[in-house]
């Protein structure tokens, strides 16, 4: 795709409808809609969907579910028939399990992606619209502006020239101008970086270039985004079943060579040590893991309007310890307003004429833009006239550059006008030189009374928290007269932007959960300061300028120990973003909405777009907020905190399972030859996994401690849960078969130690059973077990129902007929042993440095209070010491993305049943505009709505 070659025309092109001659920008009609609509379809390519067979059969696919298949094929090969029987409906339960549970999660996250879909400002009918993507015809006169991924190909009409990211089509790294040397056909997929125009839209769906290219990989490729989380659970897994295999064969070792089973009974030798590697399978770990995940993203959605692009991000947004947070539209309403009667109007000019001025360098299309929305208000409220004034053109918004400069005539005058950042406006090079066409002084530069009066006028407003946005105007056009034009400072616009009402009380609450919030803004350090006294924020917010001058021995410490920074440039963000998640290790998340927001969203590990942000910024983000505000973040961060809480304790709880039955069973057949029945051993690993899937439905709390993917931890816990119990659990059955009282004494050896009696393989049997029952109990519980929040009513009813079944099966089996008084010692005993264990486990995560930290009990935002500054600061060196036993190794700071077939034999070695994603992210169906970033992911690389940035 390097080359320029349009692609072929669909047969049907001459039917597109043409421009309305007398106004190009006037739109389709409605018959005209209905038409086009009827000839080309929808923008859209419709990605295959898995057939439900398909869906099913993957249930049996993946490296645990082929072990339970292996020791099926050995069962059938020892022709023990009925094992084999018992395996087989193991597996068909698991997967018919797990088909339901996948199939429901599916459709949650089939819902999610209509919340994903882009709209774009349309021309119909003389009026503009906010459209789907997906409702574009041939035809449409489109607004492409800066951030708006390109949603058709699109011939350009009028406006800039612009800048355009056509990497995803043809590699290059420099954006390309349109029109140009490559035409001025803007290809769909590509990227508008700078400037603004109108476009006809030419080709949409697969007649487009990037549709046609992709409508037949779609069907065989898919990008699977592996968690740092999932990878090392992987690991631990592949760990235990390596282990478990080296027990299995020392078990039919010793039974096989040392008791004599190779000889007297080949096929039950082999059984008895081929059910211990059975019961190290934690078979139902993907689902467990699938549906936390499915409907954790579907919750987030429905409950907080927080909308994950890919499920692995939920592990990210748990571990997040340090915010970094754009101020309008955020912390901010961005319901902007003019204050009129504050209008600083410099000599020559009136407030009236400022108003004017800045309504002619706007454009009253951009419904969204919150600046030129409110100067369009202002303007309009004046009752003031516009006649005799016509805007020809525009150069839009560029956040490089920070000023929108329009060319407007007036009879047989033209007006050159500029609207921007006051520093920029009065001179360009302000800052640093940038790239801009049109570069000036204003004619009183070198008057430094002026200039004085300017700056002195600007702070105060600044102070008081209002926005200042600058107005200049040249008589002439500046292009044409280059160094001769003569810039006229005309005044200040005076914007407020008041703190949403929730703002104090969601930074408040993100404290309290030990995620420091630092505010970005572009505004003037003055106002950020203001509006960080005014939500409860500390008030150190410095210029960029000074972190960008620092030398690089000291820029590290100034990002880590200011509360935030004003007047930022793009590279700015992305730098903070990148020194505290490199440097510092912390999971850094970013919001944005703007082009200029992307490379940082990107650099964080928790990118997140706002609602109203351009595709740039939404393609670039792991979390899109649908609802305006921080305090979805919040319940954001809660419920990842939540979901990741439930999904730690499986595996915690499922290895150390593991690790009990495998120790158990392998010494007892070492030390007396005694081994439970394999048929039983079966049952049991199923009853395992079946009671624990409400485990995806648990009543888990948030800590306020971030919750990290550290496999370290997971693994002590596992094995201090594992070999404690083990051990506790082999005393008291050696114990048993000791006792000296014969009513409860159990007998191991057997009659002239032929083997073990069938009550006391039914008393270790249910032991087994009620001992890792009881244990998710204790590793769910952050606290001692009594005084942590309750499990959920499923999760309580099945254990309860696996126990009263396991007691039932063990007293009442034939072979078995395990004596009452002894089912009540196991009782007694695991009861007993349960409330010891779980007060070591306090003590042992102390000393293993995870303690979960208090629990959150409501989702209810916090009352804020005032406090001083000096008490801020102590408060933020409790936070900061948090945040340095949060940090994160090098090699988790990253995320990992693969480029996988649908088929073939990788998918046998996964973990099995992946996640219910197209392309690895939350979407199913994709208008056009979205397949260039999200369907050709290079491996090792990230994914990357424009409201107008602040000046």
């Amino acid at each position: 795709m390097g080359d320029d070659k349009q692609p072929e025309a669909p047969a049907d092109e001459s039917k597109i409808p043409p421009l309305n001659p007398e106004d190009p920008l006037f739109g389709l009609t409605d018959e005209q809609i209905k038409e086009s609509l009827s000839v080309f379809g929808k923008n859209e390519i419709v990605i295959p969907e898995t057939p439900l067979w398909k869906l099913f059969l993957k249930q049996f696919l993946g490296f645990l579910p082929i072990l339970i298949e292996l020791a099926a094929i050995v069962s059938i090969a020892v022709q023990d028939y009925t094992d084999f029987g018992i395996i087989l409906a193991m597996l068909v339960i698991n997967a018919c399990l797990g088909f339901h549970e996948e199939y429901k999660a599916k459709k949650s996250l089939d819902e999610l992606s209509h919340q994903l879909e882009s709209e774009v400002a349309v021309r119909r009918n003389g009026e503009t619209l906010q459209l789907n993507v997906k409702e574009l015809v041939p035809g449409d006169v489109v607004l492409l502006v800066g951030g708006t991924i390109v949603p058709a190909d699109t011939q350009w009409i009028k406006g800039d020239t612009v800048s355009v990211d056509t990497a995803p089509l043809t590699g290059e790294p420099i954006p390309r101008k349109y029109p140009g040397e490559h035409g001025d056909v803007i290809l769909s997929g590509t990227t508008v970086v700078a400037g603004e125009c109108y476009g006809r839209v030419m080709r949409t769906g697969e007649h487009t270039e990037i549709g046609n290219a992709q409508k037949e990989i779609m069907a065989d490729k898919t990008v699977s985004v592996v968690s740092v989380f999932q990878k090392k659970i992987m690991l631990v897994v592949q760990i235990l079943v390596s282990v478990s295999f080296a027990l299995v064969i020392a078990v039919l070792l010793v039974q096989g060579l040392y008791y004599n089973g190779f000889k007297i009974n080949v096929s039950q030798t082999i059984l008895d040590a081929l059910v211990i590697l059975i019961a190290s399978i934690p078979i139902a770990l993907p689902l467990v893991l699938q549906v936390n995940m499915a409907l954790g993203a579907s919750h987030l959605a429905t409950t907080y309007n927080a909308v994950v692009t890919s499920l692995p991000a939920l592990q990210d947004i748990a571990s997040m310890s340090m915010l970094c947070s754009d101020k309008t539209g955020t912390l901010t309403t961005a319901n902007m307003s003019i204050i009129t009667d504050q209008i600083f109007a410099s000599d020559g000019f009136t407030a009236e004429e400022v108003i004017l001025y800045g309504f002619l360098c706007s454009n009253a299309d951009k419904k969204d833009d919150p600046i030129d929305r409110a100067i369009v208000s202002a303007f309009n409220d004046t009752g003031n006239s516009k006649d005799g004034y016509v805007q020809t053109e525009i150069i839009g918004f560029n956040p490089s550059v920070k000023r929108v400069v329009a060319f407007v005539k007036s009879g047989d005058k033209t007006l050159t006008i500029a609207k921007g950042l006051p520093a920029k406006i009065l001179d360009t090079e302000a800052g640093a030189p940038d790239d801009h066409e049109l570069q000036w002084k204003v004619d009183k530069i070198n008057d430094h009374a002026f200039i004085k009066s300017v700056e002195a006028t600007d702070t105060d407003l600044s102070s008081s928290g209002y926005k200042t946005i600058a107005i200049a105007v040249c008589e002439g056009n500046a292009r044409e007269l280059g160094d001769a034009a003569v810039w006229k400072f005309a005044g200040l616009l005076p914007m407020l932007d008041p703190p949403r009402e929730d703002t104090p009380a969601t930074i408040e609450s993100l404290h309290h959960a030990n995620i420091s919030v630092k505010m970005i803004t572009g505004d003037h350090a003055n106002v950020g300061k203001e509006t960080s006294r005014l939500i409860g924020l500390g008030t150190n917010v410095l210029p960029g300028e000074e972190m960008r001058n620092a030398p690089s021995e000291t820029k590290n410490d100034i990002i880590w120990n200011a509360d935030g920074f004003a007047a930022v440039l793009p590279s700015d963000k992305r730098e903070i973003v990148l020194v505290l998640r490199n440097h510092f290790g912390l999971v850094t998340g970013m919001t944005g909405d703007g082009v200029n927001d992307a490379a940082a969203l990107s650099a964080a590990q928790v990118g997140i777009a706002v609602a109203g942000a351009t595709d740039a910024a939404k393609n670039a983000a792991d979390l899109i907020l649908t609802e305006e505000g921080l305090s979805p973040i919040y319940g954001a961060v809660l419920e990842s905190r939540r979901i990741f809480a439930r999904i730690k304790a499986y595996v915690v709880y499922r290895v150390a399972a593991s690790i009990i039955l495998v120790l158990t069973l392998s010494i007892v057949i070492f030390v007396t030859s005694c081994a439970v029945d394999s048929l039983m051993i079966i049952i049991l690993a199923l009853l395992n996994d079946v009671s624990m899937i409400p485990v995806a439905y648990d009543n888990a709390k948030a800590t306020t401690k971030p919750q990290l993917p550290v496999a370290k931890t997971l693994v002590l816990q596992s094995l201090f849960y594992g070999l404690v119990q083990a051990g506790l659990s082999l005393m008291f059955i050696f114990s048993m078969a000791n006792n000296r009282d014969e009513r409860f004494a159990i007998d191991l050896n057997g009659p002239n130690n032929e083997g073990c009696t069938g009550e006391a393989r039914g008393f270790i049997w249910f032991h087994l059973v009620m001992v890792t029952e009881l244990m998710i109990f204790s590793v769910r519980a952050p606290r001692f077990v009594l005084l942590s929040p309750p499990p959920s009513m499923y999760l309580a009813g099945s254990v309860l129902l696996t126990l009263i079944l396991g007691g039932l099966i063990a007293g009442f089996l034939q072979t078995w007929t395990v004596p009452g008084g002894d089912i009540g010692w196991i009782i007694l005993f695991n009861i007993a042993s349960f409330l010891v264990v779980d007060l070591m486990k306090l003590q042992f995560r102390k000393m293993i440095g995870e303690e979960p930290g208090d629990v959150i009990l409501s989702d209810d935002l916090l009352t804020p209070t005032t406090r001083t500054e000096t008490q801020k600061t102590v408060e933020k060196g409790e936070r900061y010491r948090t945040h340095r036993e949060s940090i994160v190794s090098v090699a988790d700071r990253n995320h990992v993305v693969e480029v996988k077939s649908k088929s073939g034999l990788p998918a046998f070695f996964s973990l099995g049943g992946e996640t219910m994603m197209d392309n690895g992210y939350v979407n199913v169906r994709k208008g056009v505009a979205g397949l260039a970033a999200s369907s050709v992911v290079p491996s090792g690389t990230r994914r990357t709505k424009q409201v107008s940035s602040p000046y």
